[in-house]
């Protein structure tokens, strides 16, 4: 894969983007021929992957399409989408997009019901079931047809990635353009840290970071080590391919140096048993808020108002946490690297996924704006970064600062500015400070550095299988964040995590992915 980095480096570092003026979200506002007019008068130069045609419709069409929130409520949301909509049609995208937006905690059920009602035209199908899933039980649409006539812009950016949204040759989804790689990280403050005397390269492990947490705990007793996600969400084992599951109860186990290709369950491993004992000592020490289980919030929600010392993250190493997390927290942290390799498996690659709905009726113009996303740096700046003079300024540099630094923040500046990690291509927007169009090169250099899983592009597809995935993944809710935070006793709960997970068919899921893996590489060799 990497001619796809050698093709997009240089124009990450070269681009120079145009920012846009406010505008309407009105479809019956614009008539054909003012949109005739605009397709004449738009902008001719296009960026990499950028088609030079600019794609027509009957008419200006709108699309529904959800935005989640995390920390910032986006108080400024009717601006924003003003401003995108009057740059889309200024550009000549016979387009216009309502914005929905829904609460993260809430995401994948509102966006369940959407899916159900036809309500919405296309949605970034993360924190929600797999794409797998949603495609097996024909809730988003076969996106091939579209891609061919709108969405080349896509296909060029991704280029061989997009295999990662396809489910038995069919693509039901394109990635997030990003960098891919993922190495488990513990992001901390750094002030925290500094103060209890110890220096990130003391942390290369659990273990090495469980002694770090206990010093740093003594100074600060009052403050939670680690910041817990959602119903308790803790920490995911490294080193694995989870195959398109939800969990790792049928998985790969990744080595440098040879990878079996036999599909485990990660659960029912010595090396599980490792992580637990290791999860006690953070609970039993008090590392972890006693109602986590209970919490609904982001991990890193914590982080913001400084009641957690630290969370856990994936990225391809420790400088582009780093940077990731300067750009989005108000005050100094830094990050740990806790394995020695970053892995890219189809999981990575497909984590933060675009799909359109089969029950849309927009079908064409979602993928229009889908692809203008992935290309155009000015609508991608303005859904990643909000509105100039507004949300941010342009500094001498060529990145972004707040308009008002003393008053403005990643959860106070009315759009969620800095945090375009949700949209499909933020390394095409002005870069937040201290991030550099340089830095977003190293991003997509790092995939070049990561070690690819030899399943990467492999999906599965439960279909055949599709009531033992639900009775697993149900088995899993039940059992697995209480088990992770010692909620009872542990060998209890494993004993009887295993004994349903084989009740509700797993080792038939195991069975039935070895034999598609199989198939897989026997074509792929």
């Amino acid at each position: 894969m990497k001619k796809i980095v050698k093709k997009v480096i240089p124009v990450l570092i070269s681009l120079t983007m145009l920012l846009g003026a406010c505008g309407s979200d009105k479809t019956a506002e614009s008539p054909k021929e003012n949109q005739d007019v605009l397709i004449q008068e738009a902008d001719a130069e296009t960026t990499a992957g950028e088609s030079n045609e600019t794609p027509t419709l009957e008419e200006v069409t709108t699309i529904t399409m959800p935005v989640m929130i995390t920390m910032n409520p986006c108080e400024d949301r009717d601006k924003v989408q003003e401003e995108l909509n009057k740059k889309l049609l200024e550009k000549g995208y016979p387009v216009q997009v309502n914005f929905l937006f829904i609460d993260f905690s809430s995401w994948g059920q509102q966006i369940d019901l959407l899916l159900a009602d036809g309500q919405i035209d296309l949605f970034n199908c993360s924190f929600m079931e797999s794409m797998s899933s949603l495609a097996g039980k024909g809730a988003i649409a076969p996106l091939d047809d579209l891609l061919d006539k709108y969405g080349q812009g896509i296909k060029d950016t991704l280029g061989e990635y997009l295999v990662c949204g396809k489910i038995g040759g069919v693509t039901y989804g394109t990635p997030k353009y990003s960098c891919y790689g993922n190495a488990p990280m513990f992001i901390m403050n750094k002030e925290m840290l500094d103060k209890a005397g110890i220096s990130r390269d003391d942390i290369t492990d659990l273990n090495s970071l469980t002694d770090a947490l206990r010093k740093v705990h003594e100074i600060y007793p009052d403050v939670t080590m680690i910041s817990t996600g959602a119903g308790g969400s803790l920490y995911d084992a490294s080193g694995l391919d989870w195959l398109g599951s939800d969990k790792a109860y049928a998985c790969l186990k990744l080595d440098k140096d040879n990878t079996e290709m036999k599909v485990i369950n990660y659960y029912a491993t010595d090396d599980f048993k490792d992580l637990l004992d290791i999860t006690k000592v953070w609970v039993d020490e008090g590392f972890i808020r006693k109602d986590a289980i209970n919490y609904q919030d982001a991990s890193f929600s914590a982080l913001h108002d400084q009641s957690a010392f630290g969370t856990f993250a994936g990225y391809a190493n420790e400088e582009i946490c780093d940077s990731v997390y300067a750009s989005s927290i108000a005050y100094p942290t830094c990050s740990a690297q806790l394995d020695e390799n970053a892995w890219i498996t189809t999981g990575n690659v497909s984590g933060m996924t675009w799909c359109i709905p089969a029950l849309s009726k927009n079908q064409e113009a979602a993928m229009i704006f889908l692809n203008a996303m992935y290309v155009d740096p000015d609508i991608s700046n303005i859904v990643c970064n909000g509105i100039e003079g507004v949300h941010y300024v342009v500094t001498d540099q060529g990145n972004l600062d707040y308009v008002d630094p003393e008053t403005q923040s990643a959860t106070t500046s009315g759009w969620p500015s800095g945090m375009g990690s949700f949209w499909p291509n933020m390394l095409i927007a002005h870069p937040w400070a201290p991030d550099t169009q340089e830095s977003y090169a190293a991003q997509i250099q790092s995939n070049e550095e990561s070690l690819s899983s030899p399943a990467l592009g492999f999906v599965f597809d439960p279909t055949n299988v599709s009531d033992q995935v639900a009775a697993v993944n149900n088995v899993m809710s039940k059992y697995y964040n209480p088990l992770m935070l010692h909620q009872g006793d542990t060998d209890e709960l494993l004993s009887n995590m295993l004994k349903e997970l084989e009740q509700a068919g797993v080792n038939d899921i195991i069975t039935e992915k070895q034999k598609q893996l199989d198939e897989w590489l026997a074509e792929n060799k």
